[in-house]
């Protein structure tokens, strides 16, 4: 046992991450390429070196690697977009930029598209609907944090709290309605949000 500890310790564990590594590099290469359908294992292990059978030692199936690297692109994408938009701006120009930024970059990235399709959408829908989902979304988490900000000066605890609610109706509907189901859906939701948002400052 002790051996077997150590052994781990010395070097098993570094190699479990480096081989880790290797199929998330790959994996991204080929679904940036290929989009979600058109990759298969197989294709993802030749190009990570490793035999397939290994790819299972670290995940499961194509959907659980789709959805670490989906998770990982989000992250990326989205804190660019937090770099990018003025957060002092009046609150309808932030809603503009999010929403054109979305359409924009989000939409036309190959990964990140796969939101819409009914191969995998449900898988993304769900994790990001959940309590760890919500929990580690850092776009989320920032909303949130920065809705309570820029609303803590004029109004009072309840009418925040209410407002807040506003905003987690506004994430459900987007985990589970998309383009596929709603013509128009982006700029519809786009423009409900911004009336919103119109309304509320009045």
């Amino acid at each position: 046992m002790n051996r077997k500890y150590y052994s781990f310790i010395s070097g098993g564990g570094i190699v479990l991450k480096n081989k880790k590594e290797q199929i998330d590099k790959a994996a991204y290469e080929i679904f940036q390429k290929n989009g979600y359908k058109k990759t298969n294992i197989s294709e993802v292990a030749q190009h990570a070196g490793i035999a397939v059978g290994s790819f299972y030692k670290y995940y499961q199936s194509k959907e659980e690697l789709f959805l670490q690297i989906y998770i990982i692109e989000n992250e990326k994408i989205r804190n660019q977009l937090i770099e990018t938009v003025n957060w002092n701006d009046e609150p309808t120009n932030i809603v503009d930029k999010i929403f054109d930024y979305s359409i924009e970059v989000i939409l036309s990235n190959k990964i990140l598209a796969e939101w819409n399709n009914p191969d995998i959408s449900n898988t993304l829908h769900n994790y990001y609907s959940s309590k760890k989902g919500k929990l580690d979304n850092t776009f989320h988490q920032f909303l949130l944090k920065t809705i309570k900000e820029r609303l803590k000066d004029d109004y009072d605890t309840q009418t925040i709290d209410n407002m807040l609610n506003v905003y987690e109706l506004i994430y459900f509907i987007d985990c589970n309605i998309t383009n596929n189901d709603f013509v128009n859906y982006a700029e519809s939701l786009k423009i409900m949000v911004r009336y919103f948002i119109k309304g509320l400052l009045q």
